[in-house]
């Protein structure tokens, strides 16, 4: 059918706040939106909405939208500097990155070699770590309440989606004026590279990042302000990156690794917090008062009050009133049991879950310990063998001596609270006449030298010596951590607090610390893990996660100084207007291994623009040439309305680029108007080989551009039937395409309509019929089927190509035309193509 479009219309649909951005998911028929509001939307080819996401804060926008490359993942920048990657499965946050500035560009790139290629990334074993380490648990969400509630499975062990990641992919991020950012799988910050200013110019912003796809170049698009001119200047830098290239798959891999283990140590370390209360406070309270009245009337303390009741059995008068009045059989009892379930719970979070990722956090350390080693490998990119020595012994210290010490402190307090409760509940049940029950009631004499201990270290330090004043509050006795006056009953609370431990175990007369102390050599050895006496668990928490931080960011700073800037290109100059000092110039920037070149299409004027500007970098060893072409859109003719092949004449004589966007390696997707008061839009595919390699010319590095101009061709009259197609009744504003998914949406002019399309609809019609002749549907054919024509499919199923094993099944919303939503249960991962009759 040589007079027809292969484009076909999917759909029309309204949306109720104006869209910003647009882009494809690059393996499922699924589309990211962000609009007016800050908001991060979801759709499927259908529109059936997956999912929406609101900023991170007020009056944040989203200024880039980012796919990981198996399209599992979707990265969001805001104008705060935030970079938040969202698990396509159930929108949750896989990972916050936070820069400095407004994230102003994004792209995300998978490593591979071009054909023939003779170069190879060093290869690596997979890390069979799991053979070694124990399973993580899932954490439950219910703080506080593991006794009752019931484990929420989820994936902690990949939280991040690492697992799958086999080949390295980068993130690429601009940021503020001049700091290019890139993350190894969106997780590991692998290099931030500071762009350095131009002669008699200052960088405003990074406008566009693209690397190439064998990772040994790097081209920006930057923004200049210079003191003399007001206008808008714009030039291309060129980096060599190839340091990247060669070792980074498996040490990423393994960072990224230990980035999701710190990540769920951190959620341990904030449930053992909720999981604790001040349980014993209103407890610590009731004594002070009580040690008040006692000092003003004088008589005896607080503690010779509870050791003559437990030697002799009676209570001084004043201490029968506080057990009758204030501490009472049902507080007493609501105490016990609170204590029991915070302990238990704090224990049992202790036990399955941190040491068991300190551990594995531990592992991956001392593999990364043994790779710096190997500097011509690993310790060029800046793994430091002393920064991370000093992370492992961090962690030592925290999971096997802080670990180990807290849950002795439990077990002990759990003891201790238990036998001193259970004598006091029988002391007050006697005391309001009433029979205690015989199990309670016989006490050994290992008993009472067990509650007498408990009183002599938690009653006898009680002393008012250290306070002048007469009157001093119990407000003042609770706050005073500088000295031991007051009642600390509970000794778990304080390893959860950021400040030193108030009473810290008693350590001296182990016989290993003074094996240690006595023996000269042990002193200073990486072998042995210092003992933090003093420190609580929150404080060693903090010294880990620094020392982690300090040994995996030293790569990061490395690489990015090894940047080397090959060539710099002036671009073009936008006139300064009023009122648009904030525009963004258009420009598309993608790399392909085939020809080996990194391209950058972009216009020299506002738009809708005359003509596109196409420069191409060879990624070829390092090489810095560079040429482009100015292409220009004329007549394109119009096709007959039947399908006899015979053309109408009428043609519309200049067109104008209103859109430019990245198809395939082959082909540029445009964005047309016809010029005219109407501005009808014509969506075109344009094929680079229609452009011959002689129209491109060099473009010299800037102070070398004296009478140079660049070859114009016109690329109306090349266009096919096929490659085009004029969309009626609309005026567009913009669009977003997918060549590995044969789809596109365009933007009304209004924000607040769209068009979907189907790109390559003729043939995956004919794929379709050759599936019916035969009757036989293999998997190849499989990725041609449409919805609505799959056998057997009920209505609301859209799986079709690419289905995968282990796909999850999730409920999502569709908003129909009122705006209603109903749910379902689809598997969104599976793509789909929508309904396309």
């Amino acid at each position: 059918m040589p007079d027809e479009t292969a484009f076909k219309q999917v759909d029309e649909k309204h949306v109720s706040v104006e869209v910003e951005l647009m882009l494809w998911s690059p393996k499922f028929d699924l589309v990211a939106l962000s609009n007016g509001q800050g908001e991060v939307v979801l759709h499927r080819l259908s529109w059936q909405k997956v999912w929406l996401v609101a900023p991170p804060a007020e009056d944040v926008k989203v200024t880039a939208l980012a796919w990981r490359p198996d399209g599992k993942v979707l990265a969001a920048g805001y104008t705060c500097g935030k970079i938040n990657l969202y698990d396509i499965e159930n929108s949750e946050i896989l990972t916050t990155l936070e820069l400095q500035g407004e994230v102003t560009c994004m792209s995300w790139i998978t490593q591979s070699l071009p054909e023939g290629s003779t170069w190879s990334p060093d290869p690596y074993d997979e890390d069979n770590a799991a053979v070694y380490l124990p399973k993580l648990q899932p954490l439950n969400k219910s703080y506080g309440t593991l006794t009752k509630g019931t484990s929420v499975e989820e994936n902690v062990e990949d939280k991040k989606k690492l697992n799958d990641q086999k080949e390295l992919n980068l993130l690429l991020a601009g940021c503020g004026a001049k700091n290019l950012h890139m993350f190894a799988y969106g997780v590991y910050p692998i290099g931030e590279g500071v762009i350095s200013p131009i002669p008699d110019g200052q960088l405003k912003q990074i406008h566009s990042a693209e690397i190439s796809q064998d990772l040994h170049m790097v081209s920006v698009v930057i923004e200049l302000v210079k003191d003399d001119v007001q206008d808008q200047q714009f030039s291309i830098l060129t980096f060599d990156t190839r340091l990247l290239s060669s070792r980074l798959v498996f040490l990423a891999l393994k960072c990224g690794r230990i980035c999701t283990l710190r990540g769920y140590l951190q959620q341990t370390i904030q449930q053992m917090s909720e999981a604790w209360e001040d349980i014993l406070m209103e407890m610590d309270s009731k004594l002070l008062k009580f040690a008040g009245e006692k000092r003003k009337t004088g008589t005896s303390t607080v503690s010779n009050d509870f050791l003559e009741l437990l030697m002799f059995g009676t209570p001084s008068p004043e201490l029968q009133a506080f057990l009758l009045h204030e501490l009472t059989e049902k507080g007493l009892k609501n105490l016990g049991h609170s204590i029991e379930t915070s302990y238990s719970n704090i224990q049992k979070l202790v036990v399955q879950h941190l040491q068991v990722v300190s551990q594995a956090i531990l592992y991956h350390l001392s593999d990364l310990r043994g790779m710096s080693t190997w500097y011509e490998k690993f310790g060029v990119l800046g793994m430091n063998t002393q920064k991370i020595q000093e992370a492992v012994t961090a962690v030592g210290s925290f999971v096997v001596l802080k670990t180990s010490e807290i849950q002795q402190v439990i077990d002990n307090s759990i003891k201790n609270f238990k036998a001193f409760f259970r004598w006091l509940y029988v002391v007050i049940l006697r005391l309001s006449n009433e029979k205690p029950p015989a199990e309670l009631s016989k006490m050994t004499q290992h008993d009472i030298n067990f509650v007498a201990e408990f009183l002599r270290d938690n009653f006898a330090h009680f002393t008012l010596d250290n306070h002048d004043e007469e009157d001093i509050s119990i407000a003042d006795l609770m706050e005073d951590n500088n000295s031991k006056s007051g009642f600390k009953l509970e000794k778990v609370g304080q390893y959860l607090k950021r400040e030193d431990l108030h009473y810290p175990p008693t350590v001296s007369s182990n016989p290993w610390v003074q094996f240690q102390k006595g023996c000269f050599h042990l002193k200073d050895t990486d072998i042995l893990y210092p003992v933090e006496n003093t420190k609580s668990l929150v404080q060693l928490l903090d010294i880990l996660l620094e020392a982690i931080h300090s040994a995996l960011s030293r790569p990061s700073m490395v690489i990015g100084s090894s940047f080397e800037c090959l060539s710099s290109r002036h671009l073009f100059t936008l006139p300064k207007k009023e009122g648009d000092s904030n525009l963004k110039p258009k420009v598309c920037q993608f790399t392909g291994n085939e020809g080996q070149f990194l391209y950058t299409a972009y216009c020299m004027e506002r738009l809708p623009s005359e003509s596109l500007i196409i420069l191409r970098q060879s990624t070829k060893g390092g090489s810095v040439h560079c040429e482009a072409v100015a292409v220009k859109f004329g007549e394109i003719p119009y096709r007959s309305a039947d399908t006899s092949g015979q053309d109408d004449q009428e043609r519309c004589s200049k067109h104008r680029l209103q859109d430019v966007g990245y198809y395939d390696e082959k082909t540029l997707s445009l964005l047309l108007v016809e010029e005219g008061e109407d501005e009808s839009p014509v969506l075109v595919q344009l094929p680079l080989v229609v452009i011959p390699d002689s129209m491109y010319t060099e473009v010299p590095p800037d102070g070398n551009r004296q009478d140079f101009s660049l070859n114009v061709i016109d690329v109306g009259e090349k266009l096919e039937n096929q490659s085009y197609q004029r969309l009626e009744n609309m005026k567009a504003h913009s669009f977003s395409v997918s060549g590995t998914r044969k789809t596109a949406i365009v933007l009304f002019s209004s924000k607040r309509r769209v068009r979907i399309f189907l790109m390559d609809a003729e043939e995956e019609e004919d794929d379709e019929d050759e599936a019916d002749e035969t009757g036989d549907i293999t998997e190849a054919d499989i990725s041609g089927v449409r919805n609505g024509d799959t056998s057997g499919a009920q209505e609301g199923d859209f799986n079709t190509s690419g289905a995968q094993e282990g796909d999850s099944v999730m409920q999502m919303e569709e908003g129909d035309s009122e705006g209603q939503e109903d749910k379902e249960n689809l598997n969104f991962l599976t793509p789909d193509r929508g309904q396309t009759s």
